[in-house]
Order: structure tokens, then C-alpha cells, then sequence
């Protein structure tokens, strides 16, 4: 009995503090991590279009990272939200970053097979993506390799911010049954 008591103390000190954290937003907290969202697919779209070059697209991205800096700052957006958003970004940012000597591409390849990997369950096609880098200047991954991982993260995005507000009666239930 004891035992059983001194895990379940652990287990609420563990995730005590998580609850508070995970209490419901703001609607503002939604909306700007919504806006952010929406921005970034129009952004995306546009390239996708042809109406931006590498340049604009990449002045794009900055200026959302600075959006999502300002938002993070004035705790606009939910701090979880704002970790993957500015990991998004760099993916897309690495995605179609000129690099014709492959300098930056040992450092980032990685990463960039794992955010692949992780948003959509399967690893690349290593053969393509060399290929990429290899025979295209060299400029980054490209966007057609990254557009089902970044979209795929764009709605787990928009999932986590619809269920916000019921992450705290989620987890509580989880510590209900575990405590039975």
C-alpha cells in the first residue's frame, strides 16, 4: 500500500505542474497560433505557384519567425506551439537554402531525415534525396521532398491548438485511472 501510494505522490509531482501548464488557453493563444498557421500554407502555396523566388521565400520565412518571436514574447501562442512552428520553419528554411558546395549539408541531413521521418512515419528515399542535394546546386532538400512532412506537421499543428482546452481534463483522466 505504501508502495503504491509513493508512486502515485511521484507521479503527481511529476505531473502536477503540467496540469497548470496545460489549463485552458486563451482563445488569443489559438488565434495567433492559427494566423501563423495560415500565413505559412499562403506562403507555401504562392512558392508552390511560382509567384516567389527562393529570395522572397526566404525573407517569408523570417518574417514569420519574427511573428512567432513577437507572439512567444507576449505569450500569444502556446509554448509547445511555438517549438515545432520554429522547427517547421527551419526544416522549410534548410529545405531551400542554396548550398552549391554542400557545405551546410553533412550538418543538417540528419535532422532533416528526422523531421521527415517523424512526419510521416517513414524515412526517405535516401537514393532521391542525394540526388536532390547532389544534382540541383546543391539547394538544400528541396520543398517537393519535404511538402507531405510539412504539411503533415501543419496539421498536427492546428490539431494541437483545436485540443488545448482539453488536455487538462485528458490528463486528469489518465491520473484518475492510474491512481484506481
Amino acid at each position: 500500500m505504501k508502495r503504491a501510494v509513493s508512486r502515485l505522490c511521484l507521479l503527481m509531482l511529476l505531473v502536477g505542474p503540467n496540469l497548470a501548464l496545460a489549463g485552458p488557453p486563451q482563445p488569443a493563444r489559438q488565434e495567433a497560433g492559427f494566423k501563423l498557421l495560415g500565413d505559412l500554407v499562403l506562403l507555401l502555396d504562392k512558392a508552390g505557384r511560382g509567384g516567389l523566388d527562393d529570395g522572397a521565400l526566404g525573407a517569408g520565412i523570417l518574417d514569420l519567425s519574427k511573428a512567432l518571436a513577437a507572439a512567444r514574447d507576449t505569450q500569444r501562442v502556446d509554448p509547445i506551439f511555438a517549438v515545432r512552428y520554429s522547427r517547421l520553419l527551419s526544416a522549410i528554411r534548410q529545405a531551400v537554402l542554396r548550398d552549391p558546395d554542400l557545405l551546410y549539408w553533412p550538418m543538417y541531413r540528419s535532422s532533416m531525415i528526422a523531421f521527415i521521418e517523424e512526419r510521416t512515419g517513414r524515412l526517405p528515399d535516401w537514393d532521391k534525396l542525394r540526388f536532390v542535394v547532389n544534382d540541383h546546386g546543391g539547394s538544400g532538400v528541396g520543398l517537393a521532398m519535404l511538402v507531405e512532412a510539412v504539411m503533415g506537421e501543419v496539421v498536427s499543428l492546428h490539431l494541437h491548438l483545436e485540443t488545448l482546452d482539453r488536455r487538462a481534463d485528458v490528463l486528469r483522466g489518465y491520473l484518475e485511472r492510474s491512481a484506481k
